[in-house]
C-alpha cells in the first residue's frame, strides 16, 4: 500500500492511495495519511488506483476526514473504482464524506464556498 500527496499551487492537498486498504495495507499508511490530513490545506484523496478497502481503511478515511472538519476544512474522495465505491455506499460512508467522480468535480467542490 502507497500514499503519495502533492500540494497544488492552489493550495491543495492531492493523497494518492495505491494498493490494497486491507488490514495490513491501512497500517502500512495509516500514520502518514493522517499526518497528510493535518494541515490546513483542502484535502482531496485520489482513490483511482485502490483495488481494495476494508472496515479498517474506512475507518482511517472517516477520522481524517473527521479531524479535517472539527478544523473547518474540506475533506473529499474521488476516483473510485466499481468495488471500492460499493464498498463506501455499503458502509454509508458518502453521507460523511462528500465522494465525487472526478478530480474536476472533487476540485470544484473545495473550491466552492463552504
Amino acid at each position: 500500500m502507497n500514499c503519495l500527496y502533492e500540494d497544488s499551487p492552489e493550495g491543495v492537498r492531492v493523497i494518492r492511495l495505491i494498493g490494497r486498504m486491507d488490514i495490513q495495507g491501512a497500517e502500512q499508511i495509516s500514520l502518514q495519511f493522517t499526518a497528510l490530513c493535518a494541515g490546513t490545506a483542502p484535502i482531496l484523496v485520489n482513490l483511482s488506483e485502490l483495488d481494495f478497502i476494508g472496515s479498517l481503511g474506512i475507518g482511517t478515511l472517516v477520522a481524517a476526514a473527521r479531524t479535517v472538519h472539527q478544523r473547518n476544512g474540506r475533506f473529499v474522495l474521488f476516483g473510485a473504482k466499481a468495488d471500492v465505491l460499493t464498498a463506501l455506499n455499503r458502509t454509508n460512508v458518502p453521507a460523511i464524506i462528500p465522494t465525487r467522480d472526478t478530480w474536476a468535480e472533487a476540485r470544484a467542490l473545495v473550491a466552492a464556498p463552504a
